[in-house]
């Protein structure tokens, strides 16, 4: 089945059936691999009765995207879904990585410690951070990702509640969607709940990419 997905899709890239198919390819390529359109990743739960197959675009952020009928394997659609970035991340100007680090057992983190060189070796650090992400992969719906990522922080919810007393400790988002694209931001009070429960804000910050639509 999955193979027969991936292979309808990319039939639709190469060979456009759909018009807004055209039009996105008219302004914009994907990725290729092996001289094929590439497959970034195939959601089978993200939509009612479709499957999405996501294209990764050439030089952006934000993913084409086939949609399939679940039921006889037809494709639906095509259009655009945002990329999407969320982890957890602590400040503080106090603590070290290592000391912000020892609060909790997630695994693995990234950041680094106040006065450490930044990346330009010209400046230092003004404070320390950690960060969590246990999915790089930006192919997901906002909603969908910010689950995983609750999932994972549940595993110790002991270590974050100790971060967000002894550091700046928040869910951050990184959106980027396409510039023709329109996308509210709802949370369902189940995901309100559970990042309650963990004394967790949340922080969104969005970003524009790509080329207008021409018009038909």
């Amino acid at each position: 089945m999955k193979e027969e997905l991936i292979k309808k899709a990319i039939s639709e890239i190469e060979n456009p059936t759909f018009e807004t198919t055209k039009q996105y390819l008219e302004v914009h390529s994907v990725e290729l691999e092996n001289n094929k359109p590439r497959v970034e990743r195939i959601d089978f739960e993200s939509f009612d009765n479709t499957n999405a197959v996501y294209f990764p675009v050439q030089d952006e952020l934000f993913f084409l995207v086939v949609y399939l009928n679940k039921s006889n394997g037809e494709i639906n659609g095509v259009g655009t879904e945002n990329g999407h970035r969320v982890y957890l991340t602590a400040t503080s100007e106090h603590l070290t990585h290592n000391e912000l680090s020892e609060l909790t057992k997630l695994q693995p983190l990234t950041g680094w410690s106040k006065n450490d060189l930044r990346k330009n070796g010209k400046s230092k650090h003004s404070f320390s951070r950690i960060s969590f992400e246990p999915t790089k992969n930006q192919a997901y719906e906002l909603e969908q990702k910010l689950k995983i990522l609750l999932t994972e922080l549940e595993k110790d919810k002991n270590g974050v509640k100790k971060l967000t007393e002894k550091a700046e400790t928040y869910i951050s988002v990184c959106s980027n969607l396409y510039i023709d694209g329109n996308k509210g931001i709802v949370f369902e009070k189940g995901i309100i709940k559970r990042m309650s429960e963990l004394n967790l804000g949340i922080g969104i910050d969005q970003y524009v990419f790509g080329n207008e639509l021409k018009d038909i």
